[in-house]
């Protein structure tokens, strides 16, 4: 397979250097890879939405948003994800370790030690792929025939009537008939949110959330928000 990183420092240099040491352990491995990096921690968390990186690199110190506030949002998204701060600052070290941020590295990077904690980082997302190799699918029944689908092709759900449609990737949609209470004794809603009484939208598929509208990756439609869903919806791209 092939990883995706993602490394985000708003020094140029620095942001090399990580690269060219990354590039080096990686090589060493003969891992297949991406590596996408940015200055910007705004954009780091739109590339992340976007492509769901494996491992994320973060600085700490950015203007605008900082790392830890990146870290965060990721987090909302996928409490699974593997961040690793890089930053000159040691005393940031006790709130990376309050948020359970995979590993903390200090500047200057040390190549022999990135190593060791990209082999654990690697471990750790093999071992994850492996839990949810039982948990990445839920079983819905369509004209007495159960049918396997999986949540990670699945956009969004819309009430359509009597029915519910399954919006999928590739503009493939599944019609069926079946309540949303129903729904969510089926689907894990920890993957999903609820956004509208006719709504409920695949949390890793979320691009922007705003005070009346979602925006899903993949998807020209857009979603409304309901006014009794507005706080619950907010809350969880913003807090």
């Amino acid at each position: 397979m092939e990883y995706r990183f993602l490394l985000c420092d708003d020094l140029e240099e620095h942001l090399n250097i990580l690269e060219k040491y990354l590039n080096n352990c990686l090589r060493e491995r003969e891992i297949s890879y991406r590596c996408d990096k940015t200055a910007s921690g705004s954009e780091a968390l739109e590339m992340y939405i976007k492509d769901r990186h494996h491992i994320v690199f973060l600085d700490i110190d950015m203007p605008g948003s900082s790392g830890i506030q990146i870290a965060e949002k990721i987090f909302d998204i996928n409490n699974d994800a593997v961040i690793i701060y890089v930053t000159a600052y040691p005393e940031y070290a006790e709130k990376a370790y309050e948020q359970f941020v995979f590993q903390y590295i200090t500047k200057p990077i040390d190549e022999s030690r990135l190593g060791i904690i990209i082999d654990k980082a690697l471990g750790k997302i093999q071992r994850n792929m492996l839990y949810d190799n039982t948990t990445s699918f839920f079983i819905i029944n369509k004209n007495s025939r159960d049918f396997k689908i999986m949540n990670d092709d699945v956009l969004f759900f819309e009430k359509v009537s009597n029915y519910v449609s399954i919006c999928m990737k590739s503009n493939r949609n599944i019609n069926v008939r079946i309540t949303f209470k129903e729904l969510e004794n089926v689907i894990d809603m920890k993957l999903y949110m609820r956004c509208h009484n006719g709504f409920i939208v695949n949390k890793s598929k979320i691009k922007s959330i705003s005070s009346k509208e979602i925006e899903i990756v993949g998807s020209d439609k857009t979603i409304p928000v309901g006014r009794s869903y507005k706080k619950s919806v907010l809350s969880y791209f913003l807090q």
